[in-house]
């Protein structure tokens, strides 16, 4: 390893400290942000993962349907992918810090309102049918709504505040990153399915809500938007490279960039893939404990299942972008797509617990790489440009697919007595991911104007 300080023209008064190593990996604060994403993106993401522990009990404590509780879910998805690209924007011209804040208040807000559901009268309404009391209407604005929004704020812009970090070497980061959606459900299913048996689940809520928000503030306050806030150039920098990111980029600059990328077909297309990645998985990740209660298994025994399926994923989604960047995206991303979607035939003769065990084993290998290769096609495509708004489009794509993967099984269990179809739904949606990802376009080029001559002309010519 080795280190000195560059004198950088675009920042004439602080000195760089660069760190640069033929290593893939060497000490470097990249690695403290990427703890701290690693840890936001477990914690913030907890009580979302493990909505299934929670179906059973609120269908009993309040009778409500199981379509309508998981509308809830939906909501919450729909809510947190519409408002994902305005998330991206505002990490991109505010800092990923502080917009992570206001999303950990809103967070709190969410989860101590969902705690206080009562039904607050006996009376009810009917729309198109459907019996909706205003505790219904209390949960679904509680969590599907404040609790769908902090979700976009403090979870969007942490994926492309992670890139402006690394220079290089970002496969190993991200796979670091994305084993955390991995570690998280398998941690948090059966914790939650404790504190729920343990304390009920209002008071599950209140301790979730309250010990999440502190874990998440303690992080953010030792997390910087860009190394040169602390002196530093990006990992994987070498001698003569200048640093990507010194300051808040132009706003211009980023309307500008932001025409560029929908100009491109794969703007468009990778949130599509997005959905169809997340309808195939949030199927299963949503209505694979009540499916497997309907086997026999108890609430407990299906959050196992549940968490060793998160915990098999967790290797593809380390190995994923680095694979991704040695034998080509594109590729990898396919075969992850396919091996999601292939597994779920096997739930359709599950009469015995070994089943679900093969299930869970084969299934988490295709669900943890499906994702992972998402940060490496925005670099290939759209090389250093802020990527808070692309980002926060191809969220906008997978939110809808977690709602509506995460919503449907609930109507048709509801209307037909089976998860069948709803699993269908899920073999559908995965292999038409796969298909879409084979029709993108070559990733050997930029598919927009380089970012950092741009910024770097567009100082010059406001000095």
């Amino acid at each position: 390893m080795h280190g000195k300080k560059l004198h950088c023209g675009l920042v004439p008064y602080i000195n760089m400290t660069v760190k640069y190593s033929e290593k893939t990996f060497y000490w470097h604060y990249a690695w403290v942000i990427v703890f701290i994403i690693f840890g936001m993106q477990i914690v913030g993401s907890s009580i979302r993962m493990a909505f299934g522990v929670f179906v059973d009990p609120l269908e009993q404590r309040f009778a409500w349907s199981q379509s309508n509780i998981g509308i809830a879910y939906a909501i919450g998805m729909i809510v947190t992918a519409i408002s994902s690209p305005w998330a991206g924007n505002l990490g991109d011209r505010l800092g990923a810090k502080k917009t992570m804040y206001l999303g950990v208040i809103l967070f709190l807000m969410g989860m101590i309102l969902t705690a206080f559901i009562r039904n607050w009268f006996s009376w009810e309404f009917h729309v198109f049918n459907i019996q909706i009391s205003l505790g219904l209407l209390h949960f679904w604005i509680s969590y599907g709504v404040i609790l769908g929004v902090a979700q976009s704020i403090f979870l969007v812009p942490l994926i492309p505040a992670a890139m402006i970090w690394f220079r290089r070497h970002l496969g190993l980061a991200m796979g670091l990153i994305m084993t955390s959606w991995g570690v998280g459900p398998a941690i948090a299913t059966p914790l939650v399915a404790i504190l729920v048996e343990s304390m009920g689940w209002r008071n599950a809520f209140l301790s979730i809500g309250f010990g999440s928000s502190a874990l998440m503030i303690l992080m953010i306050f030792y997390f910087r938007d860009r190394p040169s806030d602390i002196g530093l150039l990006e990992y994987g920098s070498r001698p003569g490279d200048e640093p990507i990111s010194t300051s808040l980029p132009p706003v211009v600059l980023l309307t500008e960039f932001h025409k560029h990328m929908k100009k491109t077909a794969a703007y468009w297309n990778m949130s599509s893939i997005h959905f169809l990645g997340c309808v195939g998985h949030a199927v299963i990740l949503i209505w694979i404990i009540p499916f497997a209660t309907t086997k026999g298994l108890t609430v407990l025994e299906a959050s196992l299942i549940s968490s060793l399926m998160a915990m098999v994923s967790v290797s593809t989604r380390l190995a994923t972008p680095m694979l991704c960047e040695k034998l080509g995206v594109k590729l990898v991303m396919t075969i992850f797509y396919i091996l999601q979607g292939a597994p779920v035939l096997i739930l359709f003769f599950t009469d015995i617990p070994f089943v679900f065990i093969l299930f869970a084993v084969t299934f988490g290998i295709g669900y943890g790489g499906e994702t992972g290769g998402f940060p490496i096609l925005n670099r290939k495509y759209f090389g250093h440009a802020p990527m808070g708004r692309a980002h926060g489009f191809q969220m906008l794509g997978a939110g809808i697919g977690m709602a509506l993967g995460g919503w449907i099984g609930g109507p048709i269990y509801d209307i037909l007595g089976s998860y069948n179809w709803a699993l269908a739904i899920s073999v559908v949606a995965s292999f038409g991911g796969a298909l879409s990802i084979v029709l993108l376009e070559n990733t050997s080029r930029l598919l927009i104007p380089e970012w950092k001559s741009a910024e770097k002309a567009y100082i010059e010519s406001n000095t």
